[in-house]
């Protein structure tokens, strides 16, 4: 191609036609721009072809993380709903002063060391920033659920932290000397009955209650992401599994 190019330019010139020769030197540069353009088109269409299959792939591994993070916490929120039932049943025994159930008692105090505690697969939303997948996902809404979702499980950690300090802070000293951990009896059964034994139990209902709340609040943002990238990517909501 180049070489007939050449050769018309060269008849051109030799026979002096000026004109004829601009008007063939404009449709050759018109020629190498629609090529470029071409070239560059096809180019960006590759380049948008390839971001999507990404984009796609992102979609779906973050789909993936979230449903075992939703299968996680709910394993977790049960746990949590057992815990807090015992709790509540050591404040009744408590506020009853009922001295008969005192070995019952002391078995409910050493269960408070017990705690929900929720263990995410990693952090989505870091992750993602960090790798530079973020900026594959041209989906605002589902971006946006995500970050609220990482603040969410961020919440879930501050207040499982806190029930640890509870437990290290106040629990552990209040029984040390007052049940035989061996056996599990009560050495000093009139302070299983005490006001602060009483609010270290009220703190940690308190605590599983709010834990509870906050998991039912990313249990539903889990299920808002995973309806929205199955949108996303065009899956029936009756295929999730």
């Amino acid at each position: 191609m180049q070489k007939f190019f050449r050769s018309i330019r060269r008849r051109v010139l030799a026979e002096n036609k000026l004109q004829k020769y601009l008007l063939y030197a404009t449709g050759e540069i018109l020629l190498v721009v629609i090529g470029i353009l071409i070239a560059l088109q096809i180019n960006n269409w590759n380049t948008r072809r390839i971001e999507g299959k990404e984009a796609q792939k992102s979609y779906r591994n973050i789909r993936r993380q979230v449903l075992d993070d939703q299968a996680e916490l709910t394993k977790v929120k049960g746990f949590n709903n057992f815990f807090s039932a015992r709790y509540a049943y050591a404040n009744q025994i408590i506020a009853a002063k009922d001295h008969s159930k005192t070995d019952t008692l002391a078995l409910l105090a050493m269960g408070l060391s017990q705690y929900s505690d929720f263990h995410r697969s990693g952090h989505i939303y870091e992750t993602l920033v960090n790798s530079g997948e973020w900026r594959l996902l041209k989906n605002s809404a589902i971006t946006s659920r995500l970050q609220q979702l990482e603040m969410t499980y961020n919440h879930v950690n501050k207040l499982e932290d806190i029930h640890w300090e509870v437990i290290i802070n106040e629990l552990s000293p209040a029984l040390r000397g007052v049940i035989d951990y061996s056996t599990i009896k009560a050495v000093r059964p009139e302070q299983l009955y005490s006001v602060e034994m009483q609010n270290i139990v009220i703190e940690s209902i308190f605590l599983t209650r709010g834990k509870d709340s906050i998991y039912n609040r990313a249990l539903e943002e889990i299920r808002t992401v995973v309806e929205l990238i199955d949108e996303e990517l065009g899956i029936e909501q009756d295929q999730e599994h």
